[in-house]
């Protein structure tokens, strides 16, 4: 394991900072039950200040800060972690000032990583090997959720520890649903009941404009990975390792959702977007928080926020609609991590801290502070997580949940999906065959390229 600072070429520097087309994708990472704070690292001659850098806002980042205030009373290496929220670079999963800082040889000693894009940031030289480390510490991949353990692996190393996850299914505004004269016990199923459902409860101006959504279809979390694995698509070949975005099943999928936003007027769908850009409707200003939008495509970190802020209003979760009927297959499960990225000095006390924010203590103060799911198996068994009958539904979707490929172009990959499926196929520049081959040859010529087939 190599732990020494490390020069970046210009080219890998390029390569990742000029990634800006894609958009942030929810999810989160999870954590050993083993190991509590200051096991296995020397005790420090003085108190060292790390900085962990992280993107999170609103309820995650009190979160965090409540795990870090602990840690800094607890440890015994003399170690004193301060929070430094670090806004995400615009369009991208690449995080500019991240690469900038280890290209510079200042990184910070930690590093919230969406997990997916960790196989990239090792290929590429950004994060530290820590598989000695957590062997020492007792970490095991029995302890995981495989999917989860996958996206922190890179070619046998270990490079991430993985902090929480999530699922994805249909949120629905019983109270509007009522409203409307529909039945609040009864969500849509398939397609056909979705859309008439949608179009019953959209509400249109004088001119025609929407001023409340049945649903945005390509908002929030309705994902080209949502819909494709409704329609029971495949976006990598487990034998060949090729990047399958142009699936049949996925090319169906989009081109019924090219119809539906065709039906509901693309002006209607770009101007929410454009009016949620940067961020502007995270939390309490999110459209579905708001009544603007009555149904929602999102994950369970929205239970913690219902509590929050709108603890009177009802609201119902239910398997994303498939197109012939309940598609509870179809979800897929994110997550976030914590990663130290190379030429940290101190990789040792690093670790110690990562290893708190991902353990036993970490990671159950932060899902059941927001709602998330726990990556280590034994700490999902909490009873915590089945207490509330809307995360039931989530915790329901884990075992049959997929993942996004683990390859070392992840970030790049999150970025061409989004491009297509936000961009390109609503707005009729690609069709959605064409948009889908595009993505396939480019990155699985670029996979080629670094021998990743090999």
């Amino acid at each position: 394991m190599n732990h020494s600072k490390m020069s970046l070429s210009r080219r890998q520097f390029l390569q990742f900072t000029g990634m800006a087309v894609g958009a942030a994708a929810l999810a989160a990472c999870a954590a050993p039950v083993a190991a509590p704070a200051g096991g296995g690292a020397a005790p420090a001659a003085e108190t060292k200040t790390l900085e962990a850098w992280s993107r999170m806002t609103g309820l995650a980042q009190e979160s965090l800060q409540g795990i870090i205030d602990n840690y800094n009373a607890s440890n015994t290496v003399g170690a004193t972690v301060e929070f430094v929220f670090i806004a995400q670079t615009q369009g991208s999963q690449a995080d500019e000032k991240l690469l900038t800082a280890v290209a510079g040889g200042n990184p910070p000693p930690l590093y919230y990583a969406d997990r997916f894009t960790v196989p990239q940031f090792a290929h590429e030289g950004f994060f530290a090997e820590i598989t000695d480390l957590a062997q020492a510490a007792g970490i095991s991949e029995a302890d995981y959720y495989s999917f989860a353990w996958q996206e922190t692996v890179y070619k046998g190393g270990i490079y991430a520890l993985s902090f929480d996850t999530d699922t994805r299914a249909l949120w629905y505004n019983k109270d509007i649903m009522a409203e409307a004269g529909l039945d609040p016990e009864t969500p849509p199923t398939n397609l056909a009941e979705w859309k008439a459902a949608s179009e019953a409860l959209t509400v249109r101006d004088s001119n025609g404009r929407i001023t409340r959504h049945g649903v945005n279809p390509i908002y929030d979390q309705a994902w080209l990975y949502t819909w494709g694995f409704a329609y029971r698509g495949e976006f990598q070949d487990p034998a060949t390792l090729q990047i399958t975005f142009a699936n049949e099943n996925n090319i169906k999928a989009m081109e019924d959702l090219k119809a539906w936003i065709d039906e509901i007027g693309i002006e209607d769908i770009n101007a929410m977007l454009a009016a949620c850009a940067g961020g502007a409707c995270n939390d309490a200003n999110d459209y579905f928080w708001t009544g603007q939008s009555a149904m929602t495509v999102s994950g369970n970190w929205k239970v913690a926020q219902a509590h929050r802020y709108k603890p009177d209003t009802n609201y119902g979760v239910a398997p994303f609609p498939g197109p012939d009927g309940p598609a509870p297959h179809a979800s897929w499960a994110g997550g976030w991590s914590w990663a130290i990225p190379m030429g940290t000095t101190d990789v040792e006390t690093a670790f110690d801290a990562l290893n708190y924010f991902c353990g036993p203590e970490g990671q159950l103060k932060y899902n059941k502070d927001t709602f998330h799911i726990p990556t280590n198996i034994k700490a999902s068994e909490d009873p915590f997580f089945r207490e509330d009958p809307l995360h039931a539904v989530f915790m329901d979707l884990l075992p049959v949940s997929h993942t996004r490929p683990p390859i070392p172009l992840g970030s790049k990959l999150w970025d061409m999906q989004f491009r297509a499926f936000r961009e390109e196929i609503p707005n009729g520049t690609k069709t959605p065959e064409q948009a889908l081959v595009d993505i396939d040859t480019t990155i699985n010529q670029e996979l080629e390229d670094i021998g990743f087939f090999s």
